[in-house]
């Protein structure tokens, strides 16, 4: 076997076969290993960068070291040498990068890793790689070159330290970790939603779309608000004043409803209404709504200022002007006899009572009542009991009812001159839907005992109403009788349980 041992002692040429054969081998493993592993991201990525890049290189160092056997000192390998370890250090750059990221993006795991910390586990692989670069390829003397930064350091010290004050800053902050990326926080009179925190300073995105940096060492020396911790839960205060003719415990109790009917407030805790002070033209109340998160006060706030307006009006209270008004010539107030004959043309403009002389709206008129209700409101809620009989003057509700998942979904819309609480004329405990106003609405509440005298003089007008109430029940959208909608489309398939042994009244 003279040829096999002469082949084994040539190591250059064994290096040789070992290229020509084995390398293109394992590249066809590494692309078979990831085409099976391409659902794997973190995995894929990490084997993709070593077979183009890591490979190709190693291939390159073997060649000039083994098969042209070139010495240690010459340039060219110590290049293919820097160029290995380079790349190698890439590659660990990259899955430390991959495994922070996909910790971060873990849903189960809510810390997500702050930037700086990676930027300072990528600064100490670099330096890592660099030291042995340095020692076993290019033969430095590191103590030399460590003694040579610690006399530089001081100077660079100098130079920067604003900068190493934010980075030092950033580094205590990271460890006691008041805040993290998401988080509603206050510093000094500025609040945002933080987007980054990095080595220098941490990025807010304000309500208004602005980005503020605030450096890390201003951070460190102020006081900071987080609305997000220790928990998301945020209380957010809301001053009224309300005249002082109108009594203190039914002021609370309406603006509790209030609160508890605009969406997004809890139930639990639920909303406190508290009397604060006695001022010069009006009883001062603050109303603690309990929100989910601080992010939804802007538009929580708006729903409620905007809903204490109208329940102040169906409520006849007064939110007096914070000025002294004074008026030079006497104010013509409406009487009674104006407010009936401003409702007789309300009444006259609905279809249902077109038939009905003067004498018969009035009658109506006189015990009636008017009530608005902004867009959102319930206007009747399911199970309320006492119902009257509501005529729509302006605007549009939907009706909802809930499905055996207990959903409300929707199942008709009603529009202006349609009628609704129907169930008062038929001796109803209780009403089986929900009426919610679609946008600002205009009602007309009607006595329930005047109606049923009316409708007694006025059987065709009953007639007409029944035949509403029917079409209802068979889920018609065709006009009713006088030209008022019928109960108007179904929204949803699942609505049609009401059809089934479930009769909504409304």
């Amino acid at each position: 076997m003279p040829f096999l041992n002469s082949f084994l002692e040539d190591r250059s040429l064994a290096w040789s076969l070992g290229l020509i054969v084995v390398y293109p081998l394992l590249m066809i493993a590494l692309g078979e290993a990831l085409l099976r592993l391409r659902h794997r991201p973190l995995i894929h990525q990490t084997l993709r960068a070593i077979r183009n890049l890591v490979m190709p290189a190693f291939a390159v160092f073997i060649l000039l070291s083994q098969v042209l056997n070139l010495d240690g000192e010459q340039t060219p390998l110590r290049i293919a040498q820097t160029v290995l370890w380079v790349l190698l250090i890439h590659v660990i750059l990259q899955l430390a990068n991959q495994l922070l990221l996909a910790r971060e993006q873990d849903e189960n795991n809510r810390a997500h890793v702050p930037k700086l910390l990676r930027d300072l586990i990528r600064f100490a692989l670099v330096a890592l790689g660099a030291a042995i670069v340095l020692s076993t390829v290019w033969g430095a003397d590191l103590g030399g070159v460590v003694a040579a930064l610690g006399v530089g350091s001081i100077v660079l010290g100098l130079a920067l330290q604003d900068a190493l004050g934010n980075l030092f800053s950033g580094l205590a902050l990271l460890i006691e970790q008041p805040f993290a990326v998401g988080d509603w926080i206050q510093v000094g009179d500025d609040i945002g939603k933080i987007v980054e925190v990095n080595w220098r300073a941490v990025h807010l995105i304000t309500r208004e779309q602005e980005l503020i940096i605030v450096p890390n060492s201003i951070l460190a020396g102020q006081t900071l608000q987080n609305f997000r911790r220790p928990q998301r839960l945020h209380v957010e205060l809301v001053d009224l004043g309300f005249s002082y003719d109108d009594p203190p415990n039914v002021v609370k109790q309406v603006l509790k409803e209030t609160a508890l009917n605009t969406s997004g407030v809890l139930t639990e805790p639920a909303p406190v209404v508290q009397t604060i002070s006695y001022d010069d033209s009006s009883i001062g109340y603050r109303v603690r709504l309990f929100l989910a998160d601080y992010e939804q006060v802007p538009k929580v706030r708006d729903d409620f200022m905007s809903r204490v307006w109208y329940a102040a009006q169906r409520n006849k209270l007064n939110i007096p002007f914070p000025i002294r008004t004074v008026y030079h010539q006497p104010v013509n107030q409406p009487t009674f006899e104006d407010l009936v004959a401003e409702r007789v043309l309300k009444l006259r403009s609905l279809p249902l009572f077109l038939t009905l002389d003067t004498h018969e709206l009035e009658i109506l008129a006189r015990t009636s009542e008017l009530r608005n209700f902004g867009q959102g409101e319930p206007v009747i809620r399911q199970g309320e009991q006492e119902i009257r009989m509501h005529m729509l003057v302006r605007g549009r509700v939907e009706v909802t009812m809930p499905n055996n998942a207990g959903v409300n979904v929707a199942i008709a819309a009603l529009e202006q001159g349609n009628f609704f609480g129907e169930s008062a004329l038929l001796s109803r405990p209780s009403t089986t839907v929900n009426i919610v106003a679609k946008e600002d609405v205009e009602v007309l509440l009607l006595e329930t005992q005047t109606l049923q005298q009316v409708l007694n003089r006025n059987p065709h007008i009953l007639a007409n109403i029944d035949s509403v109430i029917e079409q209802r029940r068979g889920g018609s959208s065709s006009p009713s009788p006088g030209g008022a909608p019928g109960g108007g489309s179904l929204a949803d398939k699942e609505a049609l349980q009401w059809r089934n042994g479930k009769i909504a009244h409304y």
